[in-house]
């Protein structure tokens, strides 16, 4: 049955009331033929003149799946008259304002992760249940307190001898009281801000690859700036000198504060004091000629390394000497603690007395805030690593282990909480159970 609406009525699809008797509405008996000609001149509600406007008796839009009920299939629902424009202009103001987009924003991410496809690699169901986790969990355990235990025990069994020193000294003793078996490596221990922003930025980009890293030369980038931070240090100012004009090639806090330290060792022996040899040829990082490869060798009969910038030539005040140890302090700490390695003894060192003279020991480390600066002696295992990284590694396994050993327990307990928190104290009666 047809229903018609006049240009009179006040339409509203928010709002209906169903009347279960469509006897009781106005107009002919839904049954008789005569009932779709007298909806043409009526509208619900409220009786509407007769119209000449073909279109006053349209039907609105409704979707193709939408179905029209007629009166004889039930209760008719007669339009309820409210103002549409009440609701559809507070569900535009609340779902086109900035509040109500913030406020969804959750739900809309939390739907859209839920749509994304299942994942490819699937484990079966047994995998999950509450014996095979628990294994799991306390097989990781087991794990973690192994690897911690030979971690830790290994790095005991590694030697390292601290020789501290400050700007005065010319040479110091020490002595072994075990033997270094093996190679050993000799560092250089520094404690100031190394992994500060305006230091690890200043660098020059002319002879380093940096990937998505800034590289500035500010206040750092001139000879007069170098003699201005670093004038009294001699033996660097030399060094910088042998660059080309005025230019610090390369320049940047980072290189203008390079360790100059050097040592020698020698061992005390019935003749007397036996020099040491130490071996720097290998003491940079195997991409490190990549990270450095803007850098060229010198030629026959040449000095200076060079770089080449818009086809020329330019010296830098870097010689093949200096260059493993600039490049050894160019990699930056992530902490505010420098330890790079200055030179290898091969052979290992046999217990006894030692003794280190400073050919160079520059005071401006002293006058730059650190106090002490410390040379360390240690051996390495060939496939784990020095005793700080053994200790930090046997560390984090020991951290993990007891991470796991409490889940253990959590998942030991847990059930047994449960089942005493939801079983109730009165027992519901059955029918079947007998007088109790």
């Amino acid at each position: 049955m047809g229903q018609g609406f006049s240009n009179h009525c006040d339409l509203c699809f928010c709002g209906v009331v169903a009347i279960p008797d469509a006897k009781a509405l106005p107009g002919p008996d839904p049954e008789s033929p005569e009932s779709n000609i007298a909806d043409k001149d009526e509208c619900i509600g409220r009786i509407c003149h007769e119209m000449d406007v073909p279109t006053a008796f349209q039907q609105p839009e409704q979707p193709k799946d939408h179905l029209v009920p007629t009166r004889s299939q039930g209760p008719v629902i007669v339009l309820r008259q409210k103002a549409m424009t009440s609701r559809s202009s507070s569900r535009v103001s609340i779902f086109g304002s900035e509040q109500a987009k913030s406020k969804y924003c959750f739900k809309r991410c939390v739907y859209r992760q839920s749509q994304q496809p299942d994942a490819t690699m699937l484990l079966p169901f047994w995998f999950y249940t509450y014996c095979c986790q628990l294994v799991l969990t306390g097989s990781i355990m087991v794990f973690c307190f192994i690897m911690c235990s030979i971690l830790l025990v290994k790095s005991g069994s590694l030697q390292e001898v601290t020789v501290a020193y400050t700007a005065e000294l010319l040479e110091k003793e020490f002595s072994l009281d075990v033997d270094l078996e093996g190679d050993v490596f000799i560092y250089y221990d520094l404690k100031f801000w190394a992994n500060h922003r305006s230091f690890v930025e200043s660098k020059d980009s002319r002879v380093i690859y940096s990937f998505l890293s800034v590289s500035v030369c500010t206040n750092a980038n001139t000879r007069d700036w170098a003699r201005l931070r670093r004038g009294n240090d001699t033996t660097f100012m030399d060094m910088i000198e042998a660059g080309d004009a005025d230019s610090l090639v390369p320049c940047g806090l980072i290189s203008m504060s390079l360790f100059t330290d050097n040592f020698t060792f020698h061992r005390s022996t019935s003749q007397g004091w036996e020099r040491i040899h130490t071996d720097a040829s290998d003491i940079t990082n195997p991409y490190d000629a990549e990270a450095f490869g803007k850098l060229k060798s010198p030629g026959e009969g040449e000095s200076q390394i060079y770089i080449e910038e818009s086809g020329q030539r330019i010296n830098t005040w870097l010689s093949p000497e200096v260059l493993p140890y600039w490049q050894g302090w160019h990699r930056t700490p992530v902490a505010p603690h420098v330890r790079n390695l200055w030179a290898v003894i091969k052979g290992g060192l046999k217990s006894g007395r030692y003794r280190v003279d400073f050919l160079v020991n520059s005071e401006i480390w002293h006058q730059w805030g650190v106090e002490e600066k410390r040379l360390i002696l240690a051996t390495r295992n060939d496939w784990l690593g020095s005793k700080g990284a053994l200790t930090a590694a046997g560390g984090l396994c020991l951290s993990l282990g007891i991470l796991e050993a409490l889940a253990l327990v959590f998942m030991l307990v847990a059930p047994r909480f449960r089942c005493f928190v939801s079983s109730p104290s009165i027992q519901p009666y059955h029918p079947d159970a007998g007088p109790r």
